[in-house]
């Protein structure tokens, strides 16, 4: 990601094409059509009845609790066992973007009942790319591109794997489109897994995926009941 400014200059004066009172009441104007507009949004809307509400209020009406603890930080579940099941690391190009994907993941986590570490900050990235700023090979002049890569991590402990699961699809779903996700999973096995894993004849999806229209959850169920993928995991 490239960040290119642009700065200009200018000794032009605005000239105004009316008169100060005509502004004014254009002004004034302006305003009421946007309280109209607003008031227009909330007809229709169903009624504001929140389940859990806040001791804040603002005009008369509490604040839903969720709301109110937006302006806090993250709230976290304490450890039970201190068991590392997940860890989602995340990088981009701007910090606030990681913060803020950063507390959303926690706060989802913590309404799923996921004890969640703090989001750690990771080693950044810093690059230096100098190219021509000519197309042709003998130019002189060239050009620099400075590029910072941030990144953050998160680590969740003592979960059930299909809450993980449930957790990392949420994310998934409403992930910002210029952050680079990645999660690892760590699960516990007998001793006898392999043994075990020999005499499945049929996969399925953990229960989190029942009641999900996602084609990728649907494609790799399709992919794990193929005959093909039975054959390869015999091998």
């Amino acid at each position: 990601m490239i960040r290119v400014g642009i700065r200009g200059f200018s000794t032009r004066t605005r000239v105004f094409k009316i008169s100060p009172a005509q502004y004014v009441e254009k002004v004034k104007q302006k305003k009421i059509e946007d309280a109209q507009f607003r008031e227009s949004l909330v007809e229709g809307h169903p009624k504001y009845e929140p389940q859990l509400l806040s001791t804040h209020d603002k005009d008369g009406k509490p604040f839903p609790l969720n709301v109110e603890l937006l302006k806090y930080k993250p709230l976290r579940l304490p450890k039970t066992h201190g068991h590392e099941v997940a860890t989602l690391t995340m990088k981009g190009y701007d910090d606030d973007d990681l913060i803020r994907m950063g507390e959303f993941a926690m706060r989802a986590a913590y309404f799923l009942g996921i004890p969640m570490s703090g989001l750690t900050p990771l080693k950044t990235q810093k690059r230096l790319y100098t190219v021509i700023k000519s197309p042709f090979a003998q130019a002189k002049t060239k050009q620099n591109f400075h590029r910072v890569t941030y990144a953050r991590k998160l680590i969740a402990y003592d979960a059930n794997p299909d809450v993980i699961d449930l957790w990392l699809s949420y994310i998934n779903r409403y992930k910002f489109a210029d952050i680079e996700y990645s999660a690892s999973l760590m699960s516990h096995e007998p001793l006898n897994y392999v043994d075990e894993l020999a005499k499945l004849d049929e996969f399925k999806l953990p229960e989190a995926y029942n009641g999900i229209e996602d084609p990728v959850a649907k494609k790799v169920e399709s992919l794990l009941k193929s005959d093909k993928f039975k054959k390869y995991l015999k091998e």
